[in-house]
């Protein structure tokens, strides 16, 4: 604020009189110079004049006003932005930022008069070193919070928040200026976006859409490939210009949570390839367990399931039931019948795939299923993890040939050695639970163990059992016929089997339907039955809570560089926590060599490795694998998607409409080149917080100088004035 000049004696009498007697001067001044020679005359009236000025200096006092102020010095921060991504391009962002704050340091230096400038980075001081994340909302939320005299906030960021990616903060309680100091755009393709489903359902086509958007490029193709734990999954290419959207449609093969990456090619040019790939997990289930049933004849036992199938609705039911064989005699042509060839091409090799379990129900093959399309079903259970049962008959086991074909691998249960005609017997017995079978899952109706051994026993006689030799390496045998015996002990009645990626399940008897409506009529639980197969169709099908070894996902999100604890439940046979289990696992990233995990035990059946190294970013997959006492209790994989080690590389470049909307938001402006209206913004507001508390008066000359003075000015006049005239 700019000074005031005053005259302590300047009353307007003052100032009258002091007039005339400086008139009446200068006029004896003037005559009685007379005749003195010009120049010297000139002198005489200087002196005359300014001893008169003098003197009236003198008498009039005159002085300066000046306010006395208190300034609100609020502060006043600047954020700079020392992210990597200030670092990339050809010409980074942190450079330009770094000479604008050269340039404008004489005007930071003139706001100290009503500002407290603090300069500091994010997250903290202004110190060396990249920060590996941009916490561009969180720190102005955090300076806001922490002082309320906060005037404003100049801002010099690129506007890429890596905590929460396009969402600045809303309610700021102080204006914020993001600054944009022109820089060269730097040319680069990158993943904008990837959407998928919220979940996905198993055999199902699933669509990925993924936005591209690139900046600075030449119109090209571009192709987008998506890749399952780098096998890829399809792939497709669309011509761009700026933006683009790109469909992929995959089907999955397996439940769980599975990982997926998409990559698109680099473009010549690109200033930046890391960002363009994207990873990321989609939870697969299933909608309906679609089954196949294929039943040699129409028994009770076949009606009972098949009608139990069709009542669970999340159940979706295929049945294909033989009626005529090829050998039956007709008189009417083949045309004319009602009852349709069996469609063997259309089950075991078109549509095959398309289901999750497939029953044979007393089912003899050899007459309408050549053995090449068995095979079929081995690879089905083998390498897409479907689930296979056999039940018991007459036309089934090794009375329907299936000794010696390719599902004889498949079956858990060893069918050689049945003498002739004793493939299946069709006497009653009264079958007995192992003790896995009572820990099992598949006959827990009840919660205790007492409850669930006492409807067991409760339960009707069977009639009718096939030939089984033994169970097969690695099988369970929960239910055996004590009444049938050989070399090996009493014959396995319900038994199952791990085959691959798949698993089976042979139940030796076509009678487990005397456990619904003969059961329920006697007065027994009607539930057994239709809980049994539901049960079992759940364990065929992978469910994960029937499952002996789970391992854990691993919490998202993950980067590479930091390590991963990864945790695992193991459960014995009798599906108890299997204490003391003999646990091991690697890990892998795509392409690479598994390594080695240490598991050790941190409760009873609960497992946690040691800490895990992630040296790469990629899809990584974990694999555990859980013995007991020699036995193989199961195994479980886990794949993930590991992130690069700092997401400032997925975009590079100004997002100027993040800064643009934060400035609005906060009611603060964008500043574009030099901020010369900034400066003038913050100078106006910081002169508007200057309050006056009173004033000062300076005299500028003191009196008696000035009387002084004049006494020798009017002396030096008289003196020459004598001398020369």
């Amino acid at each position: 604020m700019s000074p005031t000049w005053t005259l302590l004696h300047g009353h307007p009498g003052w100032l009258l009189a002091l007039a005339v007697l400086a008139a009446l001067a200068l006029a004896g001044g003037v005559l009685s110079s007379r005749g003195v020679p010009p120049p010297r005359r000139a002198v005489l009236l200087l002196l005359r004049a300014a001893a008169l000025a003098l003197a009236a200096l003198a008498v009039l006092r005159p002085a300066r006003e000046v306010d006395l102020v208190r300034a609100k010095r609020a502060p006043l921060a600047v954020v700079v932005d020392r992210s990597a991504s200030m670092e990339l391009g050809p010409e980074p962002l942190a450079g330009a930022v770094r000479r604008w704050l050269e340039d404008a340091s004489g005007e930071f230096s003139r706001l100290e008069r009503f500002y407290r400038v603090e300069v500091m980075g994010l997250g903290g001081s202004a110190g060396e070193g990249a920060l590996e994340e941009s916490p561009v909302g969180t720190t102005l939320e955090a300076l806001a919070r922490a002082d309320a005299e906060l005037a404003a906030v100049v801002l010099l960021s690129d506007g890429r928040d890596t905590e929460r990616p396009g969402e600045p903060p809303i309610g700021l309680s102080v204006p914020v200026y993001p600054v944009v100091p022109a820089v060269a755009a730097a040319p680069d393709l990158w993943l904008d976006a990837v959407d998928t489903p919220p979940v996905a359902f198993i055999r199902t086509p699933v669509e990925v859409r993924v936005r591209l958007r690139a900046r600075e490029l030449p119109p090209g193709e571009v192709t987008v490939t998506l890749l399952e734990e780098g096998r890829p999954l399809g792939s497709s290419s669309v011509e761009m210009a700026g933006e683009a959207t790109v469909s992929l449609v995959f089907t999955p093969t397996r439940t769980g949570r599975r990982a997926y990456r998409v990559e698109v090619a680099a473009r010549p040019g690109e200033s930046v390839a890391a960002n363009n790939s994207h990873q990321f997990t989609l939870s697969v289930v299933r909608d309906k367990t679609r089954v196949l049933l294929v039943a040699g004849t129409p028994t009770w036992d076949v009606k009972f399931l098949r009608r139990r199938l069709r009542q669970d609705p999340g159940v979706d039911l295929i049945t294909f039931l033989i009626l005529r064989t090829p050998q039956d005699l007709s008189l009417v042509p083949q045309d004319e019948m009602s009852l349709i060839p069996f469609p063997t091409k259309e089950l075991f090799s078109e549509e095959l795939p398309s289901f999750d379990a497939v029953i044979f129900a007393n089912f003899d093959y050899a007459p309408y299923v050549p053995v090449h399309y068995l095979r079929n079903i081995v690879d089905f259970v083998r390498d897409s993890g479907g689930g296979f049962a056999m039940l018991g008959g007459d036309r089934s086991f090794g009375a329907g040939g299936y000794q010696g074909s390719p599902l004889q691998d498949v079956l858990p249960v060893d069918i050689s050695g049945a003498a002739p005609g004793q493939g299946y017997r069709s006497t009653s017995f009264r079958p007995r639970l192992t003790d896995t079978g009572l820990a099992h899952p598949l006959f827990q109706w009840h919660g205790s163990t007492e409850e669930n051994r006492l409807l067991w026993n409760a339960l009707p006689e069977l009639v009718g059992s096939n030939w089984v030799l033994r169970p097969r390496p690695g099988a369970v045998v929960l239910a055996e016929n004590p009444e049938a015996r050989n070399e090996f002990g009493s014959q396995p009645l319900v038994v199952l089997g791990e085959y691959g990626e798949g698993r089976s399940l042979a139940v030796a008897t076509d009678s487990l339907w005397r456990w619904a409506l003969p059961h329920a009529g006697a007065g027994g639980e009607a539930t057994v039955y239709r809980d049994f197969w539901t049960r079992a169709l759940r364990w065929l099908v992978h469910d994960p809570e029937m499952e002996l070894v789970r391992l854990s996902e691993p919490p998202a999100p993950l980067r590479a560089g930091h390590e991963v604890r990864l945790h695992a439940r193991v459960l014995d046979r009798r599906y108890q926590p299997a204490s003391g289990a003999a646990v091991a696992g690697a890990v892998s990233r795509e392409g690479g060599e598994p390594t080695p995990v240490v598991w050790q035990e941190s409760a009873p059946g609960e497992y946690r490795s040691e800490p895990v190294p992630l040296p790469q970013s990629g899809i990584w997959r974990a694999e555990l694998s859980a013995e007991a006492d020699g036995v193989l209790l199961g195994r479980d994989v886990v794949a993930f998607p590991v992130e690069s080690a700092s997401p400032e590389q997925d975009r590079i470049g100004v997002d100027r409409e993040y800064l643009t909307r934060l400035a609005e938001s906060s009611g603060g402006e964008l500043v574009r080149g030099r901020g010369e209206e900034l400066f003038s913004r913050l100078t106006r507001e910081g002169e508007a917080r200057v309050e006056v508390v009173g004033r000062r008066v300076e005299e500028v000359w003191p009196t008696p100088w000035l009387l002084l003075l004049a006494a020798v000015a009017f002396a030096g006049d008289w003196a020459l004035r004598r001398l020369w005239q």
